[in-house]
């Protein structure tokens, strides 16, 4: 390191170590990582079928409805071709 960047280093943060230096790195701490794995088989995941049975049954009915706007939509786009 050419001395002129060591002088600013020193005036910056007192040593030159700490500014342009590999010395001043230090690794992170080990509680900020999640240690578990990935397919952890503490947490269990819903079914699909628990999923549609958790849902209110006007939601069922008001997804047809939008399913069939949809397709109305499609289907008078493509006959007015």
């Amino acid at each position: 390191m050419p001395s002129a960047r060591r002088l600013e280093g020193v005036r910056a943060c007192g040593r030159a170590a700490d500014a342009f230096e590999t010395v001043a790195w230090r690794p992170p701490s080990t509680a900020r990582f999640d240690t578990r794995v990935a397919n952890d088989p503490v947490v269990e995941e819903p079914t699909l079928q628990a999923l549609i049975a958790d849902r209110p049954g006007w939601v069922t009915v008001v997804c047809g409805g939008v399913v069939a706007a949809l397709m109305g939509a499609l289907v008078g786009g493509a006959l007015a071709l």
